[in-house]
């Protein structure tokens, strides 16, 4: 009888001791485990299929790390983001939300369950936002915001949050007046200086072990992206991403990151040579979008291999976004060119394809639907600017004969080139009365000329330390311009951000 009783409460214990240890072995967890941390460099060469896989074997392992669904949820959008394949992002909802309530349903107390949570959404909400389900993503940004909120009262001192939080809090301090019911959604108004000062405590950390990695890339793009867009300081947000990207030849996301934001700091030539230097996308997913950046670089210099890239973006290319802008632009390579018939057979291409949601794509339909053509030089003056070759962009224009453009669209064009050529060149006074010109010319037309002069004729006021003159034109150009159709949310947005910055 006492071996029979001694036997039972052993086998009682051992079955306690089982279930007890699988108990504390089913509690959720966050840990970047070397499989999950070979995924996320595998997401940045975009090898998605292949890190999806990983995952998968990892998860049979540790089922109850919920790194796992974070960067399974991080390919889904990725993915998403860049092929903006419709029939994928409609069937892949239900996936998304599998992956998000994986996690909400195991909660766990470490500031990292918020955190990957947040991101999720965030994720989710710039794919939604993308697919022009406005409503969804706005839901998503409140979801993330109060996560976010809730993890920085219990965890203070944990600075992976300042990514998303700093985003938000930047982006909604000078959100355009068709998207404030986002901010009223939210319950809040935007700071752009704490935004921007919460990604910066963070990237200055000494915070470096593995978990920190990738996220401090993505970090430094984000503050590139907010240093270039609202403060105007886009020298600086190369100086922030180049040290990042130092690998870019061999992961395609760090080339585009890099690429990106060489672009927007005049680094034509240098935007050129990255893009040339793009990993294969052999074992990856295509990113068709950087042929697009490329062709664009190319024709900013006036390079007849342009039409290559534009070309091949338009072929390959499922998504809408770009598409009737890439059609423009090859419009404009033929123009340049001299051939006429191939520039129109272009624009009526761009009128049939693609769709409207982003501002270029919008100035390329207006454009298409116009039966006006570019005159060469001045077309050629306007790309040679873009690109930043602001001397030979000059030559272009000292060339052409006032009197050959008839059109008012290429008189305020020819005055707002030159304006913006002399600003570059800092003869702020020459830039100035030519601003005021286009102002006059252009201010009951439906261009963009005239706002956009009053915006310029701010910054350099701004740069003046004229605050009052800063002032009067951002409001002006916010206010004075009705008939304008043209990059509408971009010179609000811009106007905006100026007056924050000038403390007005």
């Amino acid at each position: 009888m006492l071996l029979k009783a001694i036997l039972k409460k052993n086998i009682l214990l051992g079955v306690l001791f089982f279930m007890l240890n699988n108990f504390i072995q089913a509690k959720a967890y966050f840990k970047m485990t070397e499989p999950c941390l070979k995924a996320q460099a595998l997401l940045y060469k975009l090898r998605i299929d292949e890190a999806n896989q990983l995952l998968s074997d990892e998860k049979i392992k540790t089922p109850e790390n919920q790194a796992i669904p974070w960067l399974q949820e991080y390919c889904l959008y990725i993915g998403l983001f860049i092929s903006e394949n419709e029939t994928d992002y409609n069937n892949q909802q239900g996936q998304w939300k599998i992956l998000i309530k994986s996690v909400e349903s195991k909660p766990f107390e470490d500031a990292w369950y918020r955190f990957i949570l947040s991101d999720m959404y965030l994720h989710r909400a710039a794919m939604r936002l993308k697919m022009n389900d406005n409503l969804s993503g706005g839901n998503d940004i409140k979801l993330a915001n109060t996560l976010l909120k809730e993890n920085e009262k219990i965890f203070p001192n944990f600075l992976p949050d300042n990514k998303n939080s700093g985003m938000v809090s930047a982006l909604f301090s000078a959100i355009p007046k068709n998207y404030t019911w986002l901010g009223n959604l939210l319950g809040f108004e935007g700071n752009l200086e704490a935004g921007l000062k919460k990604i910066e405590l963070y990237l200055e950390s000494d915070l470096v072990d593995k978990e920190h990695q990738w996220l401090k890339v993505e970090s430094a793009f984000i503050y590139a992206l907010l240093q270039h867009n609202f403060q105007k300081k886009s020298k600086e947000a190369w100086l922030t991403i180049a040290p990042y990207t130092a690998d870019y030849k061999n992961y395609i996301l760090l080339n585009y990151m890099r690429a990106t934001i060489a672009g927007y700091a005049g680094k034509n030539e240098e935007q050129i040579n990255i893009l040339n230097a793009k990993p294969s996308h052999n074992l990856a997913l295509p990113f068709y979008y950087m042929e697009y950046m490329l062709g664009l670089a190319k024709l900013r210099k006036l390079d007849s291999e342009a039409s290559i890239h534009l070309k091949l973006f338009t072929i390959k290319f499922k998504g809408k976004n770009y598409i009737k802008s890439a059609y423009r632009y090859l419009a404009w390579a033929e123009l340049i060119a001299g051939n006429g018939s191939a520039a129109t057979t272009y624009y009526s291409l761009c009128t049939k394809y693609g769709q409207i949601y982003q501002e270029e794509d919008k100035q390329a339909l207006n454009e298409a639907l116009e039966p006006v053509k570019w005159p060469k030089e001045l077309l050629e003056a306007r790309l040679l600017f873009d690109g930043h070759y602001f001397q030979q962009a000059l030559d272009k224009l000292d060339k052409i004969e006032l009197s050959t453009l008839v059109k008012s669209k290429h008189l305020l064009e020819f005055n707002y080139r030159k304006a913006r050529v002399q600003h570059e060149l800092k003869a702020y006074g020459s830039a100035l009365v030519l601003y005021d010109k286009v102002i006059t010319l252009g201010q009951k037309e439906s261009y963009y000329y005239a706002a956009y002069s009053a915006l310029q004729m701010a910054s350099i006021y701004e740069a003046l330390n004229n605050k009052a003159s800063a002032k009067l034109y951002y409001n002006k150009a916010m206010r004075d311009f009705p008939m304008n159709r043209e990059y509408i949310n971009s010179i609000e947005q811009k106007a905006k951000s100026g007056l924050k910055r000038i403390g007005s």
